[in-house]
């Protein structure tokens, strides 16, 4: 029903921001990689959409990226899957680590997040190995070494969120700093020392 909803960021919270499109305020339930995304972004914003809808509600979903609302759909079509279940796989991964983990069977990572049991970790690889690893190509990097780079910055937001930063505050520092070839302890240093 909704492809995307263009306007102004009005304001954000734990797991939903607020766009403003034409005098009306869209409230989108949103990962909080979408939430770090739309925080960086200046002027107007661009959020792909999901409308779900139940016998007792209904509810918006956004994404930053058409990458992170294919990963969402895929998700949502695993049985057991719903779409909070969902976006809290992608709140705690993105998109591609995501898909990364998929194609590698990683059932380890994917019951890192907080709901995901290893019964639904392997139900998700058996269900998407083959769909996912039909999207991504070499050119996604799904295997190189920018996968690595992104598994340690996100290790870095972990480890920083430990020490008491907000997500946003700790993606954003991290993301300051970044440099390739950076290991996760200079990373983090790094990261503390510019903050």
């Amino acid at each position: 029903m909704y492809n995307y909803i263009k306007g102004k960021l009005v304001e954000t919270g734990e797991n939903y921001a607020v766009v403003e499109c034409g005098g009306v305020g869209y409230e989108l339930n949103v990962s909080s990689n979408t939430i770090a995304e739309l925080a960086q972004a200046e002027g107007e914003v661009k959020v792909y959409c999901f409308l779900a809808v139940r016998e007792d509600d209904m509810s918006l979903f956004g994404f930053a990226s058409k990458q992170e609302k294919s990963m969402f759909m895929k998700l949502v079509s695993v049985s057991g899957v719903g779409p909070k279940l969902a976006l809290t796989v992608l709140s705690g991964m993105t998109a591609g680590q995501f898909a990364a983990a998929v194609v590698r069977g990683d059932v380890t990572a994917l019951s890192k997040t907080k709901g995901v049991g290893k019964k639904t970790a392997e139900r998700i690889v058996l269900e998407l190995k083959d769909k996912v690893n039909k999207d991504y190509t070499s050119e996604d990097a799904v295997f190189s070494g920018a996968v690595v780079a992104t598994e340690v910055n996100e290790e870095a937001v972990l480890a920083l969120m430990t020490l008491g930063y907000n997500r946003q505050e700790a993606s954003e520092a991290v993301k300051r700093v970044q440099k390739d070839g950076m290991t996760l302890e200079q990373l983090i240093f790094t990261a503390l020392k510019n903050a």
